[in-house]
């Protein structure tokens, strides 16, 4: 017991954090809404209702409305366990043979999520219909991932990742995804001709027919055409490209707003490809790449700043030592160094503008940033992992796991909740790319040691402010 408990302290760190970060959680959003639905009516009633009115979402919506029922205590405790255990099982899918260390940078990974999302339509509300959604998807894996790493599945395990794969795939988003790496890995099984395993071709067969219960069900047509109405009408005149366009730079506007993980994704890619490739061409394409997502996380802070004594002036009676205080003039810095650049300026707000601007340089050159990021990234996960195309699938999952809510009316109400596979994705390609310079030994040992300092300050300092924000937003106190 003693040895197990050293061997996965990292998820002991984990479970304290998230303790910490769900002891200031109370009922928000949605949820006090979802509370009283049973007072008056009947769980049956309840989903029959939804069904045909509202969402496909029945298994979700049902537990939904059962946990918001009663104290926050139990969801609380659920959540923290099921959530533990999708960040278990990312790390295990990728750290084969286990390594501390990697558990370590895993662990550290997911506390870089912004986990106030979390929050955006209550607590449970948004965590039952995403982050339990990812973590219920990568349960339903567990066959799967025991099978590549050799590894015996009990007979409970089976029932259990049954369960999560029904839960999960009652969400759209997680449900696609299922949906499409079952079928990829049934068809490398049949391409390889390797033996089909009977629980990948049942998760097949129900991802298949969970899609087309979301197709099928009356209630998303009827939501869909509420939200046009109430949301964006004006999305009801959209074309194709036009909902390309919101998915495109929606989605390279919310992990770069972030500014942690996929910069940080996108710089360890371009590192990798640097230290494997003999290419000179292809070292400067990765020079670029990291010069590149460098400017571009830097200048959208400069962004950022400039607009905050604007924001401090728009809370009203701001206390006279801030007024006074030489900090202030930091925004008035960058407030220049943006306005003398109104070509970057105007491009990169695009990332966070709520509609379709203009057809004009701005938009050509936001739209030209996001496809290059998009090719570039993909690029190099087939160059840093030229025999193993699972990361470039993985990637390509997240992003368009995001890149579809464009052709949602909620694109803009939603948020970055939506974007949570994404998120998931990226974590797992760092993850992936930090084994692999391990491996292949390509980090000397001081570089190893401020490496893994700047993962644990930088994993810190993004917990405190994850918390901090979680508490000023949604905090109970």
């Amino acid at each position: 017991m003693n040895y197990n408990f050293k061997k996965y302290f990292p998820f002991v760190l984990f479970v304290g954090a998230m303790l910490i970060l769900h002891a200031i959680m109370g009922f928000n959003g949605d949820d006090i809404k979802y509370a009283k639905v049973l007072a008056n009516q009947s769980l049956v009633d309840y989903i029959h209702y939804r069904y045909y009115n509202w969402s496909s979402r029945v298994i979700i919506d049902g537990l939904l409305v059962i946990l918001t029922r009663y104290n926050m205590i139990i969801w609380k405790i659920l959540d923290i366990i099921i959530y533990t255990f999708g960040v278990y099982y990312i790390i295990k899918l990728v750290n084969k043979n286990y390594s501390k260390k990697m558990a370590y940078f895993g662990i550290l990974l997911f506390l870089m999520y912004p986990f106030y999302e979390m929050a955006s339509a209550g607590w449970i509300s948004t965590t039952l219909n995403y982050s339990w959604c990812f973590a219920f998807g990568i349960i339903s894996f567990i066959p799967l991932i025991y099978e590549v790493q050799g590894e015996k599945v009990d007979g409970y395990m089976y029932v259990i990742s049954f369960l999560a794969l029904l839960f999960a795939t009652n969400q759209e988003q997680s449900g696609a995804l299922i949906f499409a790496f079952n079928l990829l890995y049934l068809l490398n099984s049949l391409i390889n001709k390797n033996s089909v395993n009977r629980f990948n071709l049942l998760a097949t067969a129900v991802s298949a027919i969970a899609l087309i219960f979301v197709f099928t069900c009356p209630g998303n047509s009827i939501r869909f055409a509420h939200e046009v109405s109430y949301w964006y009408p004006e999305f009801a005149n959209f074309t194709i490209i036009d909902k390309s366009y919101l998915g495109l730079v929606t989605t390279f506007g919310n992990i770069i707003e972030q500014k942690i993980l996929f910069p940080m994704f996108y710089i360890i890619l371009s590192v990798c490809v640097l230290i494997s490739s003999k290419s000179k061409y292809l070292k400067y394409f990765c020079y670029f790449n990291i010069i590149l997502v460098v400017f571009i996380t830097v200048f959208n802070t400069f962004i950022d700043i400039s607009v905050l004594d604007t924001s401090l002036k728009s809370l009203g009676s701001v206390p006279g030592f801030i007024k006074s205080s030489p900090l202030m003039a930091i925004p008035q810095i960058f407030k220049q160094i943006v306005s003398a650049t109104p070509y970057l300026t105007e491009t990169l707000k695009l990332f966070t503008y709520e509609g379709l601007p203009k057809m004009g340089i701005y938009s050509i050159s936001i739209v030209v940033l996001c496809l290059y990021l998009l090719i570039s990234s993909c690029i190099m996960l087939v160059k840093a992992f030229p025999k193993n195309l699972l990361p470039f699938f993985i990637f390509v999952g997240g992003f368009v796991s995001r890149f579809i809510v464009g052709f949602s009316p909620v694109i803009f109400p939603s948020g970055a909740r939506v974007t949570i596979f994404l998120y998931v994705a990226l974590i797992t390609l760092i993850l992936m790319l930090l084994k692999k310079l391990y491996d292949d030994n390509a980090i000397p040992p001081k570089s190893q040691f401020i490496l893994e300092n700047a993962f644990l300050i930088i994993g810190f300092l993004n917990f405190v402010a994850v918390f901090a924000i979680s508490f000023m937003k949604y905090g109970i106190f």
